[in-house]
């Protein structure tokens, strides 16, 4: 009874992101008495607002069966076009937008980017590993080209977007003297998990992303349209980066073509660290908060103590190959069990 126990827990989707977010944590406060300090987890949870509502969407690409290497060329470019677009009407014509009109823009924007990945997808047959290599570039190219290539700086950004950096739930003075808060953006974040869970567990689309993950034929055979449902994944996704993007930017108070450049990894590792299946048909929204948060803390911790910030790339893609190993060797016990 007691080793069934343990099989059923070490089979659970987010057990190796919850053991290596236990192990890391009992090493790195052992290493700094000071780790569990306030200011420090909500410093993390502040420096994960961006990669998890980024996660959210690789997630819902990748349980339906894809995998989007487009995420962050395509938030960027909507994020910094909107930028563009709202600080000219500020500078040249003295139109000052709202926060929400700021948003809307650059999560339709993400939106409308999303649904051409799909159309390569679905209607030209391309796969989507090509797809979205092929459309990050595009995306690259052109807002380079026709956009702009320069920085936004504080003076010239949306003044919507500056007050909205400085918008905290709570703010506290640390013993140091420290003003610390924890920001909006962690309960935006939050609220975007929650609706993802909805759609993905109790909607008939989210159903249908989970049964075309989980085997096309089958998932066509019962009706599940292909393109329907590859655009809803993309389109949803789209939005969810044109929104995170926009926040992330907003935080900083500028808006840099080439910010995120570099990251998808660290991204793709907290999604698949987070249980979601990488031949797609399986994860969740809580391993995905569980994985974000893993990654943070070990790229956040490895800094503090001196190790440069290169060798986060070697760690994420061993804890990569660490997941794909953990869970081929969850889904042959399970295979073993249904025998």
């Amino acid at each position: 009874m007691k080793n069934s126990r343990l099989m059923d827990v070490f089979l659970k989707k987010e057990f190796l992101s919850v053991a290596l977010i236990v192990i890391i944590s009992i090493a790195f406060s052992i290493a700094n008495p000071a780790f569990f300090a306030m200011n420090n987890l909500i410093a993390l949870l502040r420096v994960s607002v961006m990669p998890a509502i980024f996660a959210l969407g690789v997630m819902v690409v990748l349980i339906g069966g894809g995998i989007d290497f487009s995420h962050l060329w395509l938030g960027m470019f909507a994020a910094y076009t909107t930028s563009k677009v709202f600080s000219m009407l500020q500078m040249n014509d003295n139109i000052v937008a709202p926060l929400a009109a700021i948003f809307l823009m650059s999560i339709l924007i993400g939106a409308g980017l999303g649904a051409f990945n799909a159309l390569l997808a679905s209607k030209l047959g391309v796969p989507t590993f090509i797809a979205t290599l092929c459309s990050a570039n595009i995306m690259m190219g052109v807002m380079l080209r026709y956009i702009g290539n320069e920085y936004i700086f504080p003076a010239e950004m949306p003044i919507a977007m500056i007050n909205f950096s400085n918008a905290h739930v709570f703010t506290y003075q640390t013993a140091a003297g420290a003003t610390v808060g924890l920001h909006v953006s962690v309960l935006i974040t939050v609220a975007l998990m929650l609706i993802t869970h909805y759609i993905l567990r109790y909607t008939m689309i989210g159903r249908s992303v989970f049964a075309l993950g989980g085997d096309i034929i089958s998932a066509q055979r019962i009706g599940v349209s292909l393109a329907k449902t590859r655009f809803f994944m993309f389109m949803y996704a789209g939005m969810l980066y044109g929104l995170g993007a926009a926040i992330t930017v907003s935080k900083i108070q500028v808006a840099n073509p080439y910010d995120f450049q570099g990251r998808e990894l660290t991204i793709i590792a907290a999604v698949i660290i987070g249980g979601t299946k990488i031949i797609g048909g399986g994860g969740s929204v809580m391993g995905v908060a569980l994985g974000v948060l893993l990654t943070n803390l070990i790229s956040q911790n490895l800094i503090m103590i001196g190790v440069r910030p290169e060798f986060n790339r070697f760690v994420f893609g061993v804890l990569i190959v660490v997941a794909i190993v953990v869970q081929a060797i969850q889904e042959k016990i399970r295979n073993k069990g249904r025998v």
